[in-house]
């Protein structure tokens, strides 16, 4: 058994890692950390079977770490000391938790639920963890936030917050309603990658577009939008069919 733990309290990892050595001497920790952006980035790589996540954590929340996450094998058994609404999240959606002060026989029931839903290779974090992070979105508890490396360590905005980005070799300038810019080393195909699922739109080999915030179409020279703040961006010409056609979408709807 393959076990990664991300809580920022070091006691409670190690309380954890000793229970779980007590209960199930197989287990192997292959990850352990308490800073959620360092684990943001580690957890694919060391593979885990099971992650024990904390919910209450700063800066970055377990729910909006595993929303950060693109794609994951591993399932999960979340960790809260209070918070009522995660409870009652996790028991409307069929979610594993264990309450802090972990108790050894709520984790060796804990484990052995997931234990046995994984020999009758039945999905735990597929379905229920997209429909509990889905479900938390429904309700205003969590926001659609993504995490971008800045000079002083990692910023976490919410994607409507961003108006477009404009790509310049590999760097990337994020253009936010609060009418700041951000500067990002990586290039637009990557954040095309990491906000394609927010409906940003790639308008322009140099632009990617938030459609919230479109303030209006201009087909004459060449074709271009006008943002909320003003800023003119260029649409490609194999792109003007896709602009079109939000447009007619857009009219439908109303």
């Amino acid at each position: 058994m393959r076990v990664a733990i991300v809580d920022d309290e070091v006691h409670c990892i190690e309380g954890l890692v000793l229970h779980l050595k007590s209960l199930f001497p197989d287990t192997e920790i292959v990850y352990k950390a308490t800073n959620p952006e360092e684990a943001l980035e580690a957890l694919p790589a060391a593979k885990p079977d099971l992650l024990f996540l904390d919910v209450e954590m700063p800066n970055m929340n377990g729910f909006e770490l595993l929303d950060q996450l693109s794609s994951y094998s591993f399932d999960v058994i979340f960790i809260t000391a209070y918070s009522q609404y995660a409870i009652k999240a996790f028991k409307a959606k069929a979610i594993n938790y264990l309450l802090k002060p972990i108790d050894d026989e709520e984790l060796q029931n804990a484990i052995e639920e997931w234990k046995a839903a994984r020999e009758t290779k039945n999905e735990i974090s597929a379905e229920k963890l997209d429909a509990l992070l889905n479900y938390l979105k429904r309700e205003g508890i969590l926001k659609n936030k993504i995490a971008v490396a800045v000079t002083d360590g990692s910023e976490f905005i919410e994607t409507n917050d961003i108006l477009y980005c404009q790509g310049q070799n590999n760097y990337t300038f994020l253009y936010l309603n609060d009418n700041r810019k951000l500067v990002i080393s990586k290039t637009l195909k990557d954040f095309e990658k990491l906000l394609d699922k927010y409906f940003f739109l790639r308008i322009h080999k140099s632009f990617l577009i938030n459609p919230n915030h479109i303030k209006k179409y201009i087909k004459r020279d060449g074709g271009y939008l006008v943002m909320q703040n003003e800023k003119s961006i260029p649409v490609s010409k194999n792109k003007k069919d896709l602009i079109t056609g939000l447009f007619d979408a857009i009219n439908k709807s109303n």
